[in-house]
């Protein structure tokens, strides 16, 4: 029997790491998307280092790859404060990273998706559902791709294919808050580690055929952030 296939994006670091590894654990053959990737990680079936805003690129490298039964799409790009000092060139990178990428990237697998029966995972934000007061260009554009999550699984759930919307709350251990004054409080309880949102998509692919998660929420038990020293 043919091995699962698994496309994971921001795989390089953080949640999509997480998620990698997990994945292969679960025995998936494992494609993953990012810029640097961390020496050991031999968990990986292939590294593709790119930039996803390198369209032509990632397209002629994800075309290689036969059979998808999965796309991770956890790549993300954030930067904080007010909106009126949110510069030009921030928010292009943010729009091509946070909803373009993901968007073209499932456009083109829906096809070898619909073939397994696959599904596409997006990981959205807790920001995606809420006012986001320093943070409004990053959940508004996490706010549209779980719109379009929620528009697609409508188009294609009557071909097998599952669409899921991951949203996690503050995480610490990833990237995401390298452009932020701020950080999840180190308090116990204040925080998710990038495994815990890759142990939630761990229980949404383990549901039986025929049962769909659309949409989860992961959140710390507590709200709190500190200023970065």
């Amino acid at each position: 029997m043919e091995l699962k296939t698994a496309i994971v994006t921001g795989a390089s670091s953080g949640i999509g790491l997480a998620i990698s590894k997990m994945l292969s654990e679960e025995g998936y053959k494992v494609y993953g998307i990012g810029r640097v990737f961390p020496e050991r990680c031999d968990f990986f079936e292939k590294r593709i280092s790119l930039d996803l805003r390198d369209t032509d690129i990632l397209l002629a490298k994800i075309s290689e790859i036969r059979r998808v039964d999965l796309l991770v799409n956890a790549a993300g790009s954030a930067y904080y404060g007010l909106a009126e000092f949110n510069t030009p060139e921030q928010i292009q990178e943010m729009c091509r990273v946070d909803i373009e990428a993901p968007l073209i990237l499932t456009s083109s697998l829906i096809p070898k998706l619909k073939d397994t029966k696959g599904m596409v995972i997006n990981i959205a934000s807790v920001t995606s559902t809420r006012i986001n007061t320093h943070g409004a260009v990053y959940g508004a554009l996490k706010a549209g791709l779980r719109s379009y999550g929620r528009s697609l699984y409508e188009e294609v759930r009557k071909t097998g294919v599952r669409v899921v919307t991951v949203c996690p709350d503050l995480t610490a251990g990833t990237k995401l808050y390298r452009n932020a004054d701020f950080k999840p409080s180190d308090d116990e309880g204040c925080f998710l580690l990038p495994e815990d949102t890759a142990e939630c998509v761990r229980a949404v692919i383990s549901m039986r055929e025929g049962a769909a998660v659309t949409e989860v929420e992961v959140r710390p038990q507590f709200n709190r952030i500190e200023k970065k020293k």
